[in-house]
């Protein structure tokens, strides 16, 4: 639990920020390492323009697959990121009051159709926030988050002993592998993250909205896209300390070493801070992306909040023989439906050997020593 925990006392170097699925994410670059955090971890993240180069930084945060850090909290003379310590709760959007309201409406004007839906929806609504509040809660008290704020609380307290110090280390530059793939290197300019949206129709009037980010840059004198499928809409309640990799991340003036195959990237590496990133075939995934996706479809919090507003209804509102057979329902589908897709996909992805991919994936981890991101 603890093991990817790292505490250290470095020298700040730059940040650079990034926009992530309308989430601001920063970069830290210290003489060391690089850390990753949100905007909203934080209250205020003024004390990062107070900063300059060589300013000496305290630092509690968790390791990467990639090997940079998440950050928790940073401590300095000239002010904190600190940790919030606080229960923050989520307030019911105002047309909740106002769809009381209409209910009690309908109720008064004998309308009882409108006001029974009215308030089914409002009922439903109130059982929504009730469980992200929960959720926050339970957040608050997690073993590594109560761990990190004793840290942080006894660093305030003046006791620097468990803090490593690593001022006098340096960051080695990466320098590729030695390969026969096409490898481009040069500088990252007028880098743009937006959010996109589209929504397809079916047959039965069911809309089915596609939610992702697209990354456009130029280099070396030529534009390029990055199109990421987003998990992390589904995966904004889940404790940063879970994460396993950071957003997407390329800052303008990063170095940047690209993979092309047919003038579409299949491979990066930003010298700037060591991440790595494999963009993979569309019926091509590895056995660890296999393994990130089986975590997700099971422990999708959206998905699983929904479940328990199903069971909730189906337990205490229309309780039958025909609700128990629908519940066992949900719950098999739940439990069957994500090991079936993902060995669906996976003899696909057998009979659909992409030895591109594992070719940029082999010089990937050979150059930076750790695992890409898979996207």
């Amino acid at each position: 639990m603890k093991n990817n925990c790292q505490f250290i006392t470095a020298k700040f170097n730059r940040y650079d920020q990034f926009s992530d699925l309308g989430m601001i994410c920063y970069r830290i670059i210290t003489n060391k390492e690089v850390y990753f955090f949100y905007r909203n971890q934080f209250i205020d993240v003024k004390v990062l323009d107070e900063l300059k180069k060589d300013d000496v930084i305290h630092i509690g945060s968790h390791e990467l697959d990639d090997g940079t850090y998440w950050l928790h909290w940073l401590v300095s003379s000239k002010g904190d990121l600190a940790i919030k310590d606080k229960f923050n709760y989520d307030m019911p959007y105002r047309f909740m009051l106002i769809l009381a309201f209409l209910g009690l409406i309908f109720v008064w004007l004998n309308i009882d159709i409108i006001s029974l839906i009215l308030n089914g929806i409002l009922f439903l609504m109130i059982v929504w926030y009730i469980c992200l509040n929960l959720f926050n809660l339970i957040n608050l008290f997690l073993p590594k988050q109560i761990f990190l704020r004793k840290q942080y609380f006894r660093l305030k307290g003046g006791d620097l002993g468990f803090m490593k110090n690593s001022l006098l280390e340096k960051r080695q530059p990466l320098c590729c592998a030695v390969t026969d793939l096409p490898v481009y290197k040069g500088i990252a300019t007028y880098v743009t993250s937006k959010m996109k949206k589209s929504s397809t129709s079916s047959s039965s009037s069911i809309k089915k909205v596609n939610v992702w980010q697209e990354i456009s840059f130029n280099f070396n004198a030529s534009s390029f896209t990055i199109k990421e499928s987003s998990l992390v809409l589904s995966n904004l309640l889940v404790p940063v300390i879970y994460n396993i990799n950071h957003p997407t991340f390329i800052a303008p003036k990063d170095r940047l070493s690209l993979v092309l195959e047919k003038n579409k990237i299949r491979g990066i590496v930003n010298h700037s801070d060591g991440s790595s990133y494999l963009i993979t075939h569309c019926v091509w995934i590895s056995k660890r992306k296999a393994k990130t996706l089986l975590r997700y479809w099971y422990f999708e919090p959206n998905l699983n909040i929904l479940l328990l507003l199903v069971i909730i209804y189906l337990i205490f509102v229309d309780w039958s023989i025909l609700s128990g057979f629908i519940l066992l329902g949900v719950i098999g589908l739940k439990i069957v439906y994500p090991p079936l897709a993902l060995l669906i996909y996976s003899l696909i992805a057998y009979f659909n050997d992409r030895s591109y991919s594992k070719r940029v994936l082999k010089w990937l981890c050979e150059t930076t020593g750790h695992w890409p991101k898979e996207i």
